[in-house]
């Protein structure tokens, strides 16, 4: 009896007893009957250590396995690593490698073949990894799970992704396509660190300058699940497949719920049609720009706490807000009541596209969703990106040549449309429509459908003829049923001023805590600038104004403050540009306390500058 089988099933069970259970129902875990696995030829290498083949390829070093892993996990490893994720594992060295080096870090294994698992168990002792307290083991796992479970243990820059091409052969389009969803993750975290540090600043003043609306307003939440079951969604986004749709809109706003991107509404209203949603959530000024000077009176206007403030004189019938992407606005929601979470993959249409998800539409139709460039068209005539070309050409600097010019400095790549032509489109642009993949994988209950088959073509989605939706009854009791769920929501005068009397107690409460975390961090601050300067720094001091720090480390971790003032504090990558640019003392000990000096004065900085943005309020 094989007595690593036997140990290593019996720590599987105990483990993950219900993973175990699970896959009892299809793959018998028997510690007494060890099962047979034909896939591999298990062979000695030349240092006499186990290594195995998987089709005359090794999945290991014929020589020395052992070492192979240990200069893998080397190699991966690196001061930020708090991840590491395995694409299958072989016969389980480098794991095992893993969790014997580095017992704090989180550690998962992703097979989607259980056999390939559990066939290493036959031949090593898995002890050390099964007892790792960060041990996450993914079998049969989709691959959108992996990649939420991923997120959760670490971020994905300081995720280690270990991945051996012999050992991933057995299932090589699954890890194809899951690596291709790391790589899109990691671009997008950068993507996202990038512009916390360039529009932090835009964020905070916005919201300090629109907080009174989050008492003021109603949620998005007020028409959750409200969509009767045989009322669709039309989502309305700016691409040039939305010339074929404009002159329907009309006919099929009787059919359908209308949805419509802030950068399509100038072309909406031109064509004469009014959407009921207008979705507007970008902070910066740009996005204010593509409603300026409009109106539309019979629609709701869904936008952010953060906007650029005159997006809130908007001339509409209604405005909701969604909840709060930022600190500060997800504060006062958590204190009054949360208006409703959607969803953002970097665009407007897919915050639009999670609305009308929300509603509880079963069916969302998609107009002007191209995610490319079909016939080197970059927009629907006459939005604000064209009218802008137009307006600051000149001859030698034509619109054309400027439009053509906004493809080329896009990355431009190739993809495919829904009749399987090739279409021209860009690597932000694949990035959304990832999003919109993974959300269809996510919510398979909601059908969606591209109106335009020269669009990129979205995995998930389908492709439909708007002839097809103008055939369907028209549907207007739906529709006033749909939007009896605001009068539900109208509060009388007497709980609205309760609200607002809560908002200026939530306030105060701000100003008092804010004042307080810059105390904590002045007193940490002055502490570490004395002992930095001391020239007579003995041990005691050190352990001393070490437990003074940890203590005040305490505090501020545990401070809801804290996560509202991380808007404006340096990103990792910037504070480390900072480190890079101060002399720091050569003493070990001196340096530690001279960068903890530089985080607490970054620390006081970015409350001061929440204190004099709410001044200004």
């Amino acid at each position: 009896m094989n007595s690593f089988w036997n140990k290593n099933i019996s720590l599987f069970k105990a483990r993950f007893c219900f993973l175990a259970e699970q896959l009892e129902k299809t793959f018998p875990l028997n510690e007494q009957k060890e099962p047979d696995f034909d896939f591999w030829q298990v062979v000695l290498s030349k240092n006499g250590e186990l290594t195995a083949k998987e089709n005359g390829i090794f999945l290991h070093s014929s020589y020395a396995p052992k070492k192979e892993a240990f200069l893998a996990v080397k190699n991966a490893k690196t001061e930020q690593t708090e991840c590491a994720v395995f694409f299958s594992m072989g016969l389980g060295y480098a794991p095992l490698e893993w969790a014997k080096n580095f017992p704090e870090d989180s550690i998962i294994i992703v097979e989607p073949k259980p056999e390939y698992f559990f066939a290493a168990l036959k031949y090593t002792d898995f002890e050390p990894l099964f007892k790792h307290k960060k041990l996450i083991v993914l079998l049969q796992a989709e691959l959108h799970d992996v990649i939420t479970l991923t997120e959760h243990s670490a971020p994905f820059s300081h995720t280690a992704l270990i991945e051996n091409k012999a050992q991933t052969q057995h299932s090589k389009e699954y890890f194809e396509s899951l690596h291709s969803l790391f790589k899109r993750n990691q671009q997008k975290e950068k993507i996202n660190t990038s512009t916390l540090e360039k529009f932090s600043k835009l964020w905070l003043r916005n919201s300090c300058f629109n907080l009174p609306f989050l008492a003021a307003l109603d949620g998005i939440n007020i028409y959750k699940n409200a969509c009767p079951p045989d009322l669709p969604c039309l989502l309305i986004a700016a691409g040039p497949g939305l010339s074929e749709i404009l002159p329907f809109l009309k006919e099929l706003k009787k059919r359908c719920l209308t949805v419509a991107v802030d950068t399509a509404l100038s072309a909406c209203l031109k064509a004469g049609f009014e959407p009921d949603f207008i979705v507007l959530t970008d902070p910066q000024y740009y996005a204010y720009r593509h409603i300026a000077g409009l109106k539309s009176k019979s629609s709701v206007l869904i936008t952010e706490s953060a906007v650029c403030p005159p997006v809130y004189r908007f001339n509409c019938r209604k405005t909701v807000l969604c909840s709060s992407l930022f600190p500060l606005g997800q504060y006062f929601e958590k204190k009054l009541g949360q208006k409703g979470k959607l969803g953002s993959g970097g665009s407007v249409a897919t915050t639009a596209w999670d609305f009308c998800r929300i509603t509880g539409a079963k069916e969302i139709y998609c107009a002007g969703l191209d995610l490319g460039y079909p016939k080197k068209i970059t927009h629907i005539r006459g939005s604000l990106f064209e009218e802008k070309a137009h307006l600051s050409s000149t001859r030698l600097n034509s619109a054309e040549k400027m439009l053509s010019t906004s493809i080329f400095a896009a990355n431009p790549v190739l993809g495919q449309d829904y009749e399987k032509n090739t279409i021209v489109t860009d690597s932000k642009m694949k990035m959304f429509a990832w999003w919109f993949e993974s959300q269809a994988q996510k919510y398979p209950e909601t059908a969606s459908f591209s109106l335009s088959k020269t669009s990129l073509e979205i995995p998930g989605f389908y492709c439909a003829d708007v002839q097809t939706l103008l055939k369907q009854e028209e549907k207007i009791s739906l529709r006033k049923q749909f939007f009896e769920a605001e009068k539900k929501s109208q509060r009388p005068d007497c709980e609205q001023q309760k609200l607002l009397q809560n908002f200026n107690a939530v306030f105060e409460e701000l100003e008092t805590g804010l004042e307080n975390l810059y105390s904590l961090a002045k007193k940490a601050f002055f502490t570490c600038e004395k002992t930095i300067s001391d020239k007579n720094l003995s041990a005691e001091k050190i352990q001393k104004a070490l437990k003074l720090l940890e203590q005040t480390d305490f505090e501020l971790r545990n401070s809801q403050f804290t996560q509202i003032a991380s808007l404006v504090f340096p990103t990792e990558a910037k504070l480390n540009e900072i480190f890079s640019s101060q002399i720091l003392p050569t003493d070990k000990f001196s340096a530690v306390f001279a960068r903890s000096k530089i985080v607490y004065e970054e620390l006081m900085k970015s409350v001061r500058q929440y204190q004099q943005f709410l001044q200004k309020k």
